[in-house]
C-alpha cells in the first residue's frame, strides 16, 4: 500500500520531466531561429564568401536547359538555306550592289526578303501538320504582300526604260515562292516562271551584248536562282510542300519568335549569383505550352471514332481527284454545281498567291508594251510605223486591234486575247496564250504557235500564202474564205495534231496521219 509521501514523490518527478522537455523545446526553437536569421543574412549580405558555395548548385543545373532552348533547323530548311539562300541569292545580291542603280537594289532587297519569307513558312511546314485552307491562306499572306511590293517596284520607276527590263525580269520572278501553293507538280511551276522571267532577260542580252559582261552575269546569277529552286523543291517537295504529320497545328506554333532571344536570355544570369535562381522558373513555365502542343495532339488521337463524328460527307462534285477544276484553284466553290462540259484552264499562278497587276500600254523605243490588262474589249495601236514591234503579255478576255504594218507581233501568256492586225512584215509569235484569235486582214508571211492550247487564225485572201508553225499545241483551227464568196464567209479547217513517223533509207520520215472513212 503506497504511502503519501510516495505519492509527493512521483509528482515531483513528473513535474521534473515535464520540465526537462519544455526545456528541450525551447531549446530546438532557439536552434531554428538561429538557422533562419544565419541564412537571411546570407542572402542580404553580398560580400560574404559562403553564399556561392551554397547557392552555386543551382545555376549549374540550369545550364543544360538554356543548351537544349537552341534548336537545329529541319533539313529541308537546312537544304534551302545551302541550295538557294546561300548557294545563289547572296551572289546575286552582292553583284546588284556593285554595278545597279539605287532603285534596282531596292528590289533586289525586296525579292531576297520575300525568300527570307519563303524559308520562314518552311519552318513552319517542317514543325507543323497541314492547317486547312483558311490558315493556309493565313500562311501566304506575306508572300502575297511581297509580291504586290516587288511589282509596284518596276511601276514606280518604269520611265527609267535603261533599266525597264531588270526591273521586269525581277518582277515577273517574284511569284515563284508560288510552289507552295501547287500540287501535285511544284516544280514544273518554277520552270514556267523562269520562262516567264526570260522574255525579258533576254532583251537585257540583247541589248548590251558586246557592251557591259555585268548584265549578263546579272541574268545568269538570276536565272540561276530559279534553276537552283527547281532543284531544291524536286529534292525535298516533289508533289507539294510537306508538312510534319506529327506536328503541332499552325495556331500553337510560336518557334521563330523565342528561339533567336534564348540565347541573348540565358547569357545574364550567370554573373551575378542571386539573380539566376529567378529566371529559371519563367524559362520552366514558357516551355510548358510546347509540350502541351504534342500532348494536346495524342489526346486528339487517343479519341478514336469520335474524332469523325461531325463530318459530312463529301459529295462527288467537291473531290479533288475527280474534278482537274478543284485541283487548279486549291478551293472548293460553295455550290455543289459543276460545269462539266468545259476542260478547266490551269491558271499560270496560283489563286492563292495572283494579285491584279497595273495594266500597261505604252510605246518605248520602237516597241508597244501591251501588259496586264482584262476585260478591254478593243485596245487600239494607231500610228504604227514598219520598224516597230507589238508585245503583249499577261492580258485576259481583251481585244487588240493594231493599224498599220509592223514589224513583229508577240503574245505570251495570255487567256482569252483577241488581235485584228491589218499587215505584218516578219512573222507573229503566240507563246502560251490558251484560247486565243488572230485575225489577218493584210499579209504575214509567218505564223508561230508555241504551248498553246485552243485557237482560231482567220486569214484573208491576201494572206494564204502563209506558213504556219505549230509546237506543243492542240485544237488549233485556220479559217480560211471560202472562193467564189463575199467577204466575211471563211471554212474552218483544223491544224494536224496526230503524225506518223517511219525510217526510210536511215532518216526519219514524218507525215500527217489522215482518217478516211
Amino acid at each position: 500500500m503506497s504511502t503519501p509521501n510516495q505519492g509527493l514523490y512521483t509528482l515531483a518527478t513528473i513535474i521534473k520531466r515535464l520540465e526537462a522537455v519544455a526545456s528541450r523545446f525551447e531549446d530546438l526553437e532557439e536552434t531554428a531561429r538561429s538557422r533562419t536569421s544565419k541564412r537571411q543574412s546570407i542572402s542580404t549580405v553580398a560580400d560574404v564568401p559562403e553564399p556561392p558555395a551554397v547557392h552555386s548548385p543551382r545555376p549549374e543545373s540550369q545550364i543544360p536547359p538554356t543548351v537544349v532552348v537552341q534548336p537545329l533547323s529541319p533539313p529541308s530548311v537546312t537544304a534551302f538555306d545551302a541550295i538557294v539562300i546561300d548557294g545563289k541569292l547572296r551572289a546575286f545580291v552582292e553583284l546588284t550592289k556593285a554595278f545597279a542603280p539605287q532603285f534596282l537594289v531596292d528590289q533586289v532587297t525586296l525579292f531576297a526578303d520575300e525568300l527570307n519569307l519563303l524559308r520562314s513558312l518552311l519552318l513552319t511546314a517542317a514543325a507543323c501538320k497541314k492547317p486547312d485552307q483558311k490558315a493556309f491562306m493565313e500562311l501566304l499572306g506575306p508572300l502575297q504582300a511581297a509580291i504586290e511590293r516587288i511589282g509596284r517596284a518596276r511601276v514606280t520607276h518604269g520611265k527609267e526604260t535603261a533599266w525597264i527590263n531588270h526591273l521586269s525580269a525581277v518582277a515577273e520572278g517574284a511569284p515563284c515562292v508560288g510552289w507552295v501553293a501547287v500540287e501535285p507538280k511544284p516544280a514544273a511551276y518554277v520552270n514556267d516562271i523562269k520562262d516567264s522571267v526570260k522574255f525579258f532577260t533576254d532583251r537585257v542580252l540583247k541589248e548590251y551584248k558586246g557592251k557591259d559582261p555585268k548584265h549578263a552575269e546579272w541574268v545568269q546569277a538570276f536565272l540561276a536562282i530559279l534553276d537552283e529552286m527547281k532543284r531544291y523543291v524536286l529534292e525535298n517537295h516533289p508533289v507539294a510542300l510537306a508538312w510534319n504529320a506529327s506536328g503541332v497545328p499552325v495556331s500553337e506554333y510560336k518557334a521563330p519568335s523565342p528561339t533567336p532571344a534564348a540565347p541573348d536570355a540565358a547569357a545574364p544570369p550567370p554573373p551575378p549569383p542571386p539573380p539566376p535562381p529567378p529566371p529559371p522558373p519563367t524559362e520552366v513555365v514558357a516551355a510548358a505550352p510546347a509540350v502541351s502542343g504534342p500532348a494536346a495532339v495524342f489526346a486528339e488521337l487517343n479519341r478514336g471514332a469520335e474524332v469523325t463524328k461531325g463530318l459530312r460527307k463529301v459529295d462527288k462534285s467537291e473531290m479533288t481527284h475527280k474534278n482537274p477544276a478543284l485541283r487548279a484553284s486549291s478551293v472548293v466553290p460553295a455550290s455543289t454545281a459543276t460545269s462539266s462540259g468545259k476542260k478547266p484552264v490551269k491558271p499560270a499562278k496560283p489563286h492563292a498567291l495572283m494579285g491584279k497587276k497595273p495594266g500597261k500600254f505604252a510605246l518605248e523605243g520602237n516597241k508597244w508594251l501591251i501588259e496586264y490588262h482584262e476585260n478591254e474589249p478593243a485596245l487600239e495601236v494607231s500610228g504604227v510605223e514598219i520598224n516597230q514591234i507589238v508585245n503583249i503579255f499577261g492580258c485576259k478576255n481583251t481585244t487588240v486591234v493594231i493599224k498599220g504594218k509592223v514589224n513583229a507581233v508577240t503574245m505570251l501568256n495570255c487567256t482569252k486575247t483577241s488581235v485584228l492586225v491589218d499587215s505584218v512584215i516578219s512573222s507573229v509569235d503566240i507563246t502560251k496564250s490558251a484560247s486565243f484569235a488572230l485575225q489577218i486582214t493584210g499579209t504575214a508571211p509567218t505564223i508561230q504557235v508555241d504551248s498553246t492550247d485552243s485557237g482560231q487564225i482567220y486569214l484573208s485572201k491576201a494572206c494564204l500564202g502563209v506558213e504556219i508553225t505549230t509546237a506543243k499545241c492542240s485544237a488549233i483551227n485556220v479559217s480560211v474564205p471560202v472562193e467564189g464568196e463575199e467577204d466575211g464567209v471563211f471554212q474552218e479547217q483544223a491544224v494536224p495534231e496526230m503524225l506518223k513517223t517511219v525510217v526510210q533509207g536511215g532518216k526519219l520520215v514524218t507525215s500527217v496521219v489522215e482518217h478516211v472513212g
